[in-house]
């Protein structure tokens, strides 16, 4: 029954959809799925029961869409938004695989990259530090090698030449005894 005086609003047009999307409550980030749209509000169906009064984040792709729980019914919740939503952009746009992540994440996460970028390259740093001290021990070693064999076929040369000279030697005088 109407009260005399009573104003109300007409109902926002709202568009019927069926978008699967990622939601955070004050529980954790979790799947929903946004069953209508208006331009300040929608209805999410989550496994995840929602309060009235609760802030919650909702992601579809790069779309961001923060609201309040106004009420809940079983599964279903209705969440207004203080900014306009574009229902052709949240359709439009692909869903992400995984959950997003927070600017202090995407941070940490391009530390540890950078970090890890920095571990690789100091070790390809090392590992080539490595191999040309090996090369340069082999090169070495080569060196050392070849002095020691020329040295040792020199004086293996000198220890043959002076018996086998001695021999001519002996061999020469008989030769000139006998003519």
């Amino acid at each position: 029954m109407l009260r005399a005086g009573a104003e109300y609003r007409k109902r926002e047009q709202r568009r019927q959809v069926l978008i699967p999307c990622r939601m955070k409550s004050a529980r954790g980030w979790g799947d929903a799925c946004i069953h209508n749209i208006s331009s300040h509000g929608m209805m999410v169906a989550s496994d995840d029961p929602l309060a009235a009064g609760e802030y919650v984040d909702i992601r579809r792709g790069r779309q961001v869409v923060i609201g309040r729980v106004i009420w809940h019914r079983d599964r279903f919740s209705g969440i207004r938004t203080q900014d306009v939503i574009s229902a052709d952009a949240l359709v439009s746009e692909p869903r992400l695989e995984g959950k997003p992540l927070s600017t202090a994440a995407r941070d940490d996460r391009r530390d540890v990259r950078n970090r890890l970028v920095s571990e690789i390259d100091a070790a390809r740093r090392m590992e080539r530090s490595r191999s040309i001290s090996s090369a340069l021990q082999f090169g070495t070693l080569c060196l050392f090698g070849l002095a020691a064999a020329a040295t040792i076929a020199v004086q293996v040369g000198h220890m043959l030449t002076a018996p086998g000279s001695r021999i001519q030697q002996a061999l020469s005088i008989e030769a000139h005894a006998t003519h």
